[in-house]
């Protein structure tokens, strides 16, 4: 199973220091690959990623839906070439909020 941490920052998306975080979290000497996404259930989308990462980080927390797409389109823009992330965004689930962006690890 994998790890979850939560290291959870709230607020505007043009407040936050995300993509200075992801980039602490992932760089090259500290994981082999990694992952930007969004959910509304950290742990149901965890166990959805098998054995294919060892770590999710919960780094976003939200009630807003635009919000969190903005922001998971924004960051796999950003790392688009160094990520697995294949499309800019847009996948996570609807559902009812909170939502959460988080990046998976493998290191």
């Amino acid at each position: 199973m994998m790890n979850i941490r939560r290291e959870i920052e709230t607020g505007w998306p043009s407040q936050t220091n995300l993509q200075q975080r992801i980039s602490a979290y992932t760089r090259a000497d500290r994981v082999a690959k990694f992952k930007v996404g969004i959910t509304n259930n950290p742990q149901a989308r965890a166990a959805n990623y098998g054995n294919a990462y060892d770590e999710m980080i919960v780094l976003y927390e939200t009630r807003s839906d635009d919000h969190v797409r903005t922001m998971e389109s924004i960051l796999t823009q950003y790392y688009r070439g160094i990520s697995d992330n294949v499309n800019d965004g847009g996948g996570g689930p609807r559902g009812t909020g909170p939502y959460y962006l988080y990046i998976v690890l493998k290191r």
